[in-house]
């Protein structure tokens, strides 16, 4: 608080002291006398001003504003309103036959060790890979479903055909209602929420219209002079063209003009799949016959799968081989990788404008002999989307 609430007696001595410095006609000044209760009738007329101030500074600035206050403040500035309890969402891995139905009007539960339960957001069927990263969504709201990773590991009830469930990140988005404390953040970060660079701008927009968004990047100007924008899912699939126009229109509010207007009186700005540059995976593998084969090459195929984790990727990084060796190697039930047969044996260069994506992957044995490969069927890969929660329930409201 920037007035500070200064008490009677204090604001009377205050009083006293510059009267009798501005004259010499009184000495001394009694209880009884009438000056000393013109003092103090100054002196509480100064605090009900002080007080008044007071509370008014609590309407203009949210450091010094609390409850109700800070609720004014939030409406006069034009920010969402506090925020109520929320649940959380991660991806689950689930691992089972293929084929399998797992039908959300089955009333399915996923529940972690803390006791929290989880449900499908949409039905599924298994893939011949065997395993498959979906959505859930928490049944109850408040901080404490924000659950830790690899704490949903139970489902109920059973299906036919299900072996296994995970969440290898952590829970997000899950809080309890806003209190103070953060809502005065969230009102202070209001204005710089807004300042935010264009591509990560443009995704979270993106995100918030299709949660299976992942990432955005420049892909440079077509021959129509419309500038690309490559937008990657969560799990490798390419948008349709119906998809992508509805990421357009619906995101018209918060684009700027450059990017709606164009001479074709159509968009200027273009969405567009990812080019990718694949890269084969071809090695000889010692495995301990206690270990589950499908097992050991499910895991291998997640693990190099996020050895090309394009998140973070940058125009003239290589895929090195090297930690795709060491990644196979580090698997449990692994007991030797030669690398005199590891193919690729060099590192890869990807090219300006292409993202990396392992798509060829033979597992032999240490005389060369192709181990059974699942059908043939390589495991997609999956990377979770970061999604700012209170840039698009302050910012993006209407979508």
């Amino acid at each position: 608080m920037i007035t500070k609430i200064t008490n009677i007696d204090e604001l009377k001595q205050m009083f006293l002291e510059i009267f009798l410095n501005k004259t010499d006609k009184v000495t001394d000044i009694s209880k009884e006398s009438v000056l000393n209760a013109i003092a103090f009738s100054c002196a509480k007329l100064a605090q009900k001003c002080l007080v008044n101030l007071a509370v008014i500074e609590s309407y203009l600035f949210p450091d010094t504003a609390y409850g109700q206050y800070l609720d004014e403040i939030a409406k006069r500035q034009g920010v969402s309103p506090r925020f109520s309890a929320s649940g959380s969402s991660t991806y689950l891995r689930i691992v089972g036959d293929p084929g399998t139905n797992y039908n959300k009007n089955l009333d399915i539960r996923f529940h972690s060790t803390s006791g929290i339960q989880f449900s499908l957001e949409n039905s599924f069927v298994m893939p011949d890979s065997g395993y498959v990263y979906v959505k859930v969504k928490s049944e109850d709201v408040g901080l404490k479903t924000n659950v830790d990773p690899i704490s949903l590991n139970r489902m109920t009830p059973f299906v036919l055909g299900h072996i296994s469930c995970t969440n290898e990140y952590r829970a997000i988005g899950g809080s309890d209602s806003e209190n103070d404390e953060f809502f005065r953040i969230r009102i202070k970060e209001s204005v710089d929420k807004l300042s935010r660079g264009t591509l990560s701008y443009l995704e979270q927009v993106l995100m918030s219209i299709n949660s299976e968004v992942l990432k955005v990047f420049k892909g440079g100007l077509d021959y129509n002079g419309k500038m690309n924008i490559t937008v990657v899912s969560v799990s490798g699939k390419d948008f349709s063209a119906e998809e992508f126009e509805v990421m357009l229109s619906k995101s018209e509010q918060y684009l700027s003009l450059s990017d709606l207007l164009s001479d074709s009186n159509d968009y200027s700005l273009k969405l567009n799949n990812p080019t990718w540059q694949f890269v084969d995976v071809d090695f000889r593998i010692n495995l301990d016959p206690a270990f589950d084969v499908d097992v050991i090459r499910r895991e291998i195929q997640i693990q190099i799968n996020k050895q090309v984790d394009y998140r973070f990727w940058n125009q003239g990084d290589k895929v090195e081989w090297e930690n795709l060796l060491y990644s196979i190697k580090n698997i449990e039930g692994v007991r030797y990788v030669p690398d005199s047969y590891f193919s690729p044996h060099i590192d890869i260069k990807v090219d300006n404008n292409k993202l990396p994506r392992i798509r060829g992957f033979v597992m032999r044995d240490l005389e060369g002999n192709v181990i059974s490969d699942n059908n043939n069927v390589l495991d997609n890969f999956f990377y979770p989307n970061s999604i700012d929660y209170s840039f698009i329930d302050s910012i993006l409201t209407t979508i």
